[in-house]
C-alpha cells in the first residue's frame, strides 16, 4: 500500500480547508509545514498552497526546497488563486530538479479581497478531494 501525506501552507486557511478535504478523503491527517512534517517513509505527496502576488508561499517554497529526495519520489500539486488558473511552478521546478516526479496539479479559485470571494467553495473541496482519490488509486 501507498504511503501518502497531505501538507499545506497557507495565509487565509484556503489552502488548510482544500487539505483537510484531501486528507478526509484519503482517510489522513493534513499538516501544516509550519509544524515541519517529517516524510519519512512517504510515498507520495500532496502539496496544497497558494498563490500570492503571482508566487508560492515563501515559507513553501523554502520547505519543498527541504524534502529529501531520497524519500520521496511522488507528489501532486493543490493550488489556490485568485485567477484559477496559475500555477505552483517554482515548487515544481524544485520538486523536478531533485527528480520527485510531479503527476499532476489541480487548481481551484481561491479569493483575494472581493475577487472570488466565495472561493474554495464546497465544489471546488469535492473536486479537490475527487482529484486527490484519483491520483492516490493510480499506479504510482
Amino acid at each position: 500500500m501507498v504511503k501518502i501525506a497531505v501538507i499545506y501552507a497557507t495565509k487565509t486557511n484556503h489552502s488548510k480547508k482544500l487539505a483537510q478535504a484531501i486528507a478526509s478523503a484519503l482517510n489522513i491527517e493534513a499538516q501544516n509545514i509550519k509544524e515541519n512534517p517529517i516524510l519519512k517513509g512517504i510515498d507520495m505527496i500532496f502539496i496544497v498552497g497558494g498563490i500570492y502576488g503571482g508566487v508560492s508561499m515563501p515559507e513553501l517554497i523554502e520547505y519543498v526546497n527541504k524534502i529529501d529526495e531520497q524519500t520521496l519520489k511522488h507528489a501532486a500539486l493543490v493550488t489556490s488563486c485568485a485567477s484559477g488558473k496559475q500555477m505552483q511552478t517554482v515548487v515544481r521546478s524544485i520538486l523536478e530538479e531533485k527528480a520527485v516526479k510531479v503527476l499532476d496539479e489541480f487548481v481551484c479559485k481561491g479569493n483575494f479581497l472581493f475577487v472570488s470571494a466565495k472561493h474554495p467553495n464546497s465544489n471546488d473541496l469535492k473536486e479537490a478531494a475527487d482529484f486527490a482519490l484519483k491520483i492516490a488509486s493510480s499506479n504510482i
